[in-house]
């Protein structure tokens, strides 16, 4: 933030360039990509700002230095006939969306006027003082705050600005950023776009460089890529440029620079390790009977789907499920590390026990990671949790998957198959067995084409009798995915319609699934032919790509 010594500075920078006409059609010659080779210097004795990339370089003196109009930046303006020449910096401070100590964002501009033509050259860059390689963290987990600016070549170059926050995972040596980025019309001041970009990238093991891909969604799908560094003596602020674009030739690019935040809510990357609390939003398929109490259920079971949401809540550490039509006023249950029961819990699952208001109530938690000898899964997982019956309520019944979901701009090009395994419960609709499911599933999703199908081979256990039962295998239908990755379809046996089916992808490019169903499965009965019965079949799918 002091007066700056001489210094060549550690920068990244983007390159963008198009040719823009005064009839209004659309740029051409345009592109965006790293800038590759670039250097930004300051020398202290003419306090002057040098910039240079392959062929092209400019010196910008205190003699070009004009109003920018913002307090934020400082701006330097040079033209020689039909050439001109801008820099923009954005001005050294600790605190404010653009004010930094040790890193810096900016843009050299260079504009030929052809008449009825521009030629346009945009290089966004950031630059400062570095965190040294060995000083990098490599442990743990930082959240920043961060800022972007940039420009856009469509008809004429547009500005965009946004902002957003930062995850990094330094021990895993990875980060992710989101947030929201506009497009304004400089001319107008309008805004003619609001989107949302999504960045992610590998952070070197060695070195304090990372780099990766970098999306944007405002109706029109942006992809491109990004690169960047940490700053300050020990990673306090973060700098990267990103560039990219979409199907119809328009191009963008621009810097984001960032200060570490502790007001950022950290979030689980996988289910591996659960560090932070987190709310994990679910739909789930709800079975509601009278239990017997011998295995055996009265009539009129009834199957529903609904909303919930489970918690990992950190300092317990512990689970808090609430199950509800309206998540704000539904039965709210919290089973902390406290109520493991480690006799009916397994290898495959965890099983939670705690009585609220005199009524028992259960949640089972398939194990996340590799040990998991069922199914091992890092992303996506299922839970079932219980009311148990008592004097003044019947049981309650919630199968329900949950984990961290893809992100939208991960979902992967082409085609995916899954194979999962089933896990619910069942109910002769008329009273009588009680069942609990296993099985297999299969899932082909189409993600360029946003459609998927799938197959359900549940196997009850007769929990009065232990006799297994074959219920057959079921069609997943007529399935659509949405931006999301959010899946929706229908349970058919044929052209019969017999029930739904909700899911949705989970991890790093959509290397899980997970879902819950519910339908009504009709079958013959053997010793008389002339009799269906109808069982109620709930549960949840999880598998793995």
């Amino acid at each position: 933030m002091g007066p700056l010594l001489s210094d060549t500075f550690a920068s990244n920078a983007a390159d963008a360039a198009g040719i823009f006409y005064s009839d209004a059609r659309p740029v051409t010659n345009a592109h965006a990509s790293t800038a590759g080779s670039f250097s930004v210097s300051y020398n202290a004795t003419t306090q002057s700002y040098t910039v240079s990339t392959g062929s092209r370089t400019q010196t910008f003196a205190p003699a070009d230095q004009v109003s920018s109009g913002s307090t934020d930046f400082k701006a330097f303006v040079k033209s020689a006939g039909t050439l001109g020449e801008s820099l923009s910096l954005t001005v050294p401070g600790s605190s404010g969306a653009l004010k930094y100590q040790y890193v810096g964002g900016g843009a050299w501009e260079r504009v030929v006027n052809g008449g009825s033509t521009l030629d346009f050259t945009y290089n966004p860059f950031t630059y400062g003082i570095a965190t040294p390689d060995a000083n990098l963290a490599r442990t743990g987990t930082g959240t920043y705050s961060v800022s972007l600016v940039g420009a856009r070549e469509t008809t004429l170059p547009y500005a965009m600005a946004g902002s957003g926050t930062m995850q990094v995972d330094f021990a895993g040596s990875k980060l992710e950023s989101a947030g929201v980025l506009t497009t304004i019309n400089v001319s107008t001041g309008q805004i003619t776009s609001l989107g949302i970009f999504y960045g992610a990238a590998q952070l070197s093991s060695t070195t304090n460089n990372f780099a990766g891909t970098f999306s944007m969604d405002d109706g029109s799908r942006f992809t491109g890529g990004w690169e960047g560094r940490f700053y300050g003596p020990a990673n306090q602020e973060v700098g990267a440029t990103w560039y990219m674009s979409n199907t119809s030739g328009q191009y963008a690019a621009g810097w984001l620079i960032g200060r570490s935040d502790n007001s950022v809510a950290p979030y689980n990357t996988s289910l591996d390790t659960l560090r932070y609390t987190e709310a994990f939003d679910t739909r789930f398929a709800e079975l509601d009977f009278h239990d017997n109490g011998n295995g055996t259920v009265g009539a009129g079971s009834i199957i529903l789907r609904s909303d919930g949401s489970l918690k990992f809540d950190a300092s317990t550490p512990g689970f808090v499920f609430k199950d509800a039509l309206n998540k704000n006023a539904g039965t709210s249950t919290a089973f902390p590390a406290s109520t493991l029961n480690a006799g009916a819990s397994t290898n495959s699952v965890a099983v939670y026990d705690m009585v609220g208001g005199g009524t028992p109530y259960r949640l089972s938690l398939l194990k996340p990671g590799s040990g998991n000898p069922t199914i091992a899964l890092s992303y996506a997982s299922f839970g079932h949790w219980q009311q148990m019956q008592n004097g003044g309520v019947d049981a309650q019944d919630r199968w329900f998957a949950w984990g961290t979901r893809t992100n939208a701009f991960q979902i992967p090009t082409g085609t995916g198959h899954f194979d999962g395994i089933i896990a619910g419960t069942g109910a002769v609709d008329g009273g009588g067995a009680a069942y609990t499911l296993t099985g297999t599933s299969s899932f082909d999703v189409n993600f360029g084409a946003a459609t998927f199908s799938g197959t359900l081979h549940p196997i009850g256990t007769d929990r009065s009798t232990l006799a297994t039962r074959d219920f057959g295998t079921f069609s997943v239908n007529a399935g659509i995915m949405d931006r999301d990755g959010g899946l929706s379809g229908n349970v058919a046996t044929g052209s019969t319609y017999l029930g739904w089916f909700e899911g949705a992808l989970y991890g790093p490019q959509a290397t899980e699934i997970g879902g819950t169903f519910g339908f009504v499965s009709t079958q013959l009965n053997s010793w008389d032919p002339g009799y269906q019965t109808k069982t109620n079949l709930t549960g949840v799918i999880v598998g793995k790509r």
